[in-house]
């Protein structure tokens, strides 16, 4: 397995066996297959982390304070959180080699001038 790990793309499914320890509702199955806007929910949902005016950290963001690099002082705004499901195949994806129809001629014995025997 290597550690190149691509960002996964909206509708793209995720395969979960129960094995795992991701503590999610198996509901009598033994795999649950989600969307990835739909795994993405599950955890803005488990995490719901909200602040006084009860904004959501994955929506509009949460006040809060935040003290930079190279700052000179504390700095007031909001805080954003936003999820990107990345993923790593244990094995490297075969390339697909494109397949010869046998019972079509090559491309070369198609150029040939007309006259020309086969």
């Amino acid at each position: 397995m290597n550690d190149e790990f691509t960002p996964l793309n909206n509708g793209e499914i995720i395969s979960f066996n129960f094995g795992n320890q991701l503590n999610l509702p198996s509901n009598g199955f033994s795999e649950l297959q989600l969307k990835t806007q739909q795994f993405t929910e599950v955890i803005t949902r488990r995490l719901n982390v909200t602040d006084n005016n009860n904004q959501s950290l994955f929506d509009k963001g949460v006040n809060c304070e935040v003290i930079k690099f190279g700052a000179s002082g504390w700095q007031k705004g909001k805080l954003r959180a936003k999820i990107v499901l990345e993923f790593c195949p244990d094995e490297p994806p075969v390339e697909k080699k494109p397949s010869i129809n046998q019972s079509e001629p090559p491309l070369d014995d198609i150029s040939r001038p007309m006259g020309e025997s086969l």
